[in-house]
């Protein structure tokens, strides 16, 4: 089965970040697979279900922000384990420069190729030297 194509506007980093969420009245820690100014791969310890909109405390360097998303998609992979893609809808001016600052600052990490036009999910870790963009457009939909 061939993925859709990835629709994502900013590229992803593979952070290893802290990160807890509140659902189904429980508080749950656990880490990030990836984080970009869209949104972050987590690893729950639950399935989460697609639409389900979720807050999270996200730990960058010292510092909590606390985004509002919605489970992009969430799937058991062969080790049962389960990764949950996490579209960020609400963000503070505030958390948001926090964020865009946060990544700006990760030097020596490989930087991610831009998003990919076809619909080869294997290729979306791909790294390229293309330097994120500095700049940040805050009234801009995540």
């Amino acid at each position: 089965m061939i993925d859709p194509p990835l629709r994502r506007n900013h590229p992803r980093y593979p952070i290893h970040n802290i990160v807890t969420y509140h659902y189904q009245e429980r508080s749950v820690l656990t880490f990030t697979l990836d984080l970009g100014l869209g949104g972050m791969k987590i690893k729950p310890h639950q399935h989460l279900p697609e639409g389900a909109h979720v807050n999270f405390k996200l730990l960058l360097a010292g510092k909590s922000i606390w985004p509002t998303g919605r489970i992009a998609y969430s799937r058991f992979l062969h080790d049962q384990y389960v990764v949950s893609g996490v579209q960020f809808m609400e963000l503070s001016d505030e958390d948001h420069i926090s964020l865009r600052n946060y990544l700006s600052a990760v030097e020596g990490w490989p930087k991610p190729q831009r998003m990919l036009s076809t619909g080869n999910r294997e290729n979306a870790g791909a790294i390229s030297s293309e330097p994120p963009s500095q700049k940040s457009n805050l009234n801009a939909p995540h």
